[in-house]
C-alpha cells in the first residue's frame, strides 16, 4: 500500500540526516502518515568506504557546514568519506519487514552512526553491531541475500527515480506533489498537512 508521503532519502547525505532527526524526533509530524524509502543516490561508491581527498573533501565540508547553519542543535562530524548505502538500505527494509518499529530504530540509529561518528555503513559486521544495539537481537545482514528485499529496494529505487528529483531528500505525496531538499518547517508542515494517520 502506497503511503500518504514517501520520504526517499540515503544515508550519506547530511540533509537526509538532518530531514529524519527533523521528522522522527520533533512530534510535529504526529498524527501524519509518512514512510521512509531508503535510495541510493550515488550507487558507485565504494565498498569498504574510501577517505576523500582535495575537492571532494572540500565540498563533504562544505555540506555539513551548511546544515550546522540550517540546523545549528544538530549534532553533526564531517566523516572521512561517503559509504555506499546498499547494505544499509536494505538491512533497514528487511529490519522494517520483519519488526516495523525495530525498524525505524535501526534506520535512525545508522544515520547517527554515520553523521555523528563516521561509521562505514557499507559493512555488514557493523550493521549486525547497530541492529543488536537497537534491539534486533538475531538478526543477521552479513549474509544478507533476499530476493523480497532486493525487489523492494529496487521499487524504492524506481518510484525515486519516476519523481523526477533527481535529489534527496525527496518528500512525494500520493496526489502528485513533491518537496524537493532541505526545506524549511513551515514548509515541510504545509506539505504534510492534507495527510492523516500515523507514521
Amino acid at each position: 500500500m502506497t503511503p500518504p508521503v514517501s520520504v526517499y532519502s540515503d544515508f550519506n547525505c547530511p540533509f537526509c540526516y538532518a530531514l529524519n532527526e527533523r521528522l522522527t524526533t520533533s512530534g510535529l509530524t504526529e498524527g501524519i502518515a509518512w514512510a521512509w524509502r531508503g535510495i541510493q543516490h550515488a550507487p558507485h561508491l565504494p565498498v569498504p568506504m574510501a577517505p576523500w581527498r582535495g575537492d571532494m573533501a572540500e565540498a563533504l565540508r562544505r555540506e555539513v557546514e551548511t546544515v550546522r547553519r540550517l540546523v545549528p542543535d544538530l549534532p553533526i562530524t564531517v566523516p572521512l568519506g561517503k559509504p555506499n548505502t546498499a547494505q544499509a538500505i536494505r538491512a533497514v527494509a528487511l529490519a522494517l519487514d520483519m519488526d516495523p518499529q525495530g525498524g525505524k530504530a535501526l534506520k535512525n540509529a545508522l544515520y547517527r552512526a554515520f553523521w555523528n561518528e563516521g561509521t562505514d555503513l557499507s559493512d555488514p559486521v557493523i550493521l549486525d553491531h547497530l541492529a543488536w544495539t537497537t534491539g534486533l537481537a538475531g538478526m543477521s545482514f552479513t549474509a544478507l541475500d533476499s530476493r523480497l528485499i532486493a525487489a523492494t529496494t529496487s521499487r524504492w529505487q524506481r518510484d525515486w527515480e519516476r519523481t523526477g528529483s533527481h535529489a534527496v531528500p525527496t518528500l512525494s505525496r500520493q496526489d502528485g506533489a513533491q518537496l524537493v531538499g532541505f526545506a524549511g518547517w513551515d514548509q515541510i508542515m504545509e506539505f504534510f498537512q492534507p495527510c492523516t494517520g500515523t507514521d
